[in-house]
């Protein structure tokens, strides 16, 4: 283990209802000292403060090997990313203690995520991001019925009558009665716009959403490209024919899914809509007139901690998926 490395635990007291933080703050102390390490522990005060603070740690500290853990979600995960990104001797990790945590899911071994003294002997690894709209996205962009689950679902999380684990069930159900759309104008890799009228669309990074929907189920984390789902303004029964499906990331192999489901690999995809768009980027909510996203390709020092491993075998489209 390197010992010339500062390791910063960025806590997020809201993520998963703040069940788990503090046993994990404990934790940390209790690991750090026994292995002698530099740490500190910062707890996260509002939405967006994490970038600030992780950015501004990098600027007083430019000649020291950084490591920083979000513990949360996917969202404190991003935030965490977007203040590190450029900074050559800054690294992310990951201590998963959100709802979702879809992240996590891409790697083999995962549980070792939440073990204090793995993460500290853990490896630096370079992973692909997402760049749009001048931002940072490390998982999923979300555009149509999962943003607007997401949104239905924030609103559950705060119920102490749903566990954290069923709200996105819930929230699926009732965005399913109101079943709204997303109509735009979509080109990829700089070609010729084409107008789509659709239930959702997703650019992917990772493979997860949704807190285990396997919705792009080709999708790899270095591989230089993303994988974007486009699937059609369905009716609600057909959508339920497709939920199962969608969940297990088996729809890329039936052929009445595929009717209604186009998947692509691309660089850069460019949306444009009549009016202001809400978007779920890594579970959080954003609002766009245009989007456009692109890879950039190892963007990101990420922390494997010891025990986890990322060597998932070369995935290609079935034939006849556009």
């Amino acid at each position: 283990m390197n010992q010339n490395v500062k390791h910063v635990f960025i806590v997020n007291p809201a993520a998963g209802k703040g069940e788990k933080q503090a046993g994990l703050c404990e934790q940390i102390d209790f690991v750090c000292q026994k292995m002698d390490v530099d740490y500190e522990i910062h707890t996260t005060t509002c939405c967006g403060e994490t970038t600030e603070y992780v950015r501004s740690c990098c600027l007083q500290h430019p000649d020291t090997e950084l490591r920083f853990y979000a513990c949360g979600g996917d969202g404190t995960v991003s935030e965490t990313v977007n203040g590190a990104y450029g900074f050559a001797n800054a690294a992310v990790g990951v201590i998963p203690v959100g709802t979702g945590n879809d992240l996590v899911r891409n790697f083999e071994g995962n549980e070792a995520f939440l073990d204090v003294a793995a993460q500290l002997e853990g490896e630096v690894t370079e992973l692909d991001l997402l760049q749009y709209n001048g931002k940072l996205c490390t998982n999923m962009v979300n555009i149509g019925f999962d943003c607007e689950v997401v949104k239905q679902t924030a609103k559950l999380k705060r119920s102490k009558l749903i566990p954290g684990g069923m709200a996105y069930i819930a929230g699926l159900v009732i965005t399913l009665i109101r079943k709204p759309g997303v109509k735009a104008r979509v080109s990829v890799d700089g070609g010729e716009e084409q107008q789509r009228r659709m239930l959702l669309t997703a650019v992917a990074n990772g493979s997860w959403c949704g807190g285990g929907f396997h919705s792009t189920p080709l999708a790899l984390l270095d591989d230089g490209v993303m994988d974007v789902l486009l699937i059609k303004n369905v009716t609600r029964i057909r959508f339920l024919t497709l939920v199962k499906l969608y969940k297990t990331g088996t729809f890329i192999d039936n052929k009445k899914a595929r009717k209604v489901i186009d998947y692509v690999k691309c660089e850069r995809i460019r949306y444009s809509f009549d009016a202001t768009q809400s978007i779920c980027v890594d579970g959080e909510i954003d609002e766009v007139d245009e989007l456009e996203i692109s890879v950039a390709r190892n963007a990101l020092r990420f922390v494997l901690p010891r025990g986890v491993h990322y060597k998932p075998e070369a995935k290609v489209l079935p034939a006849g998926v556009y």
